[in-house]
């Protein structure tokens, strides 16, 4: 594999940071950490960074908000879409800012009961070798989409009319 080149000035810096920017949208903290991949000091990969900042071409805030929207629309939960934003690097402020207006808790467990309402019968066409094991891998199901305990429970037992012992044996 072919070693990257250091960069070894702030234009230099500068001009590789747009180049990347042209390409899709990055966050503060993975463009520094691309920066110091290529061996660049971190004064000078900071300077870069509020110059980039100043002018609007990099704005974290925006980013999670776009992030947000997009994996919404996939289904994501917030618990998931958290650690998407904490993988591409964004501050813990802007992450906790962002999805408390973008969820609440009514909200989270409307958009978990409508998603388990869409996947309604792919959980009803499989067997129960074990009374309550559809309902657990629907719940279970949420979950790993990212919805919180509560509000996978909610969806379930509002699509499903279930017994909410049955996702506590084993």
């Amino acid at each position: 594999m072919k070693k990257s080149k250091p960069l070894l000035d702030e234009a230099g810096a500068y001009r590789y940071a747009l180049w990347l920017l042209g390409h899709r949208p990055y966050t503060t903290g993975a463009l520094l950490q691309k920066f110091r991949l290529r061996s660049l000091p971190e004064a000078i990969g900071q300077t870069v960074v509020e110059k980039l900042t100043a002018k609007k071409f990099l704005n974290d805030q925006a980013y999670a908000e776009s992030l947000i929207h997009s994996k919404t629309s996939q289904n994501w939960g917030p618990s998931r879409i958290r650690t998407a934003l904490y993988q591409k690097k964004v501050p813990r402020e802007i992450i906790d800012q962002t999805l408390k207006s973008s969820y609440s808790q009514e909200g989270e467990a409307a958009q978990a009961a409508e998603l388990m309402e869409r996947q309604k019968q792919r959980f009803l066409r499989k067997k129960e070798k074990k009374k309550g094991q559809r309902l657990r891998q629907a719940f279970e199901f949420l979950v790993r989409k990212g919805f919180s305990v509560s509000a996978a429970r909610l969806a379930v037992n509002q699509v499903f009319s279930y017994n909410p012992e049955l996702l506590n044996e084993e």
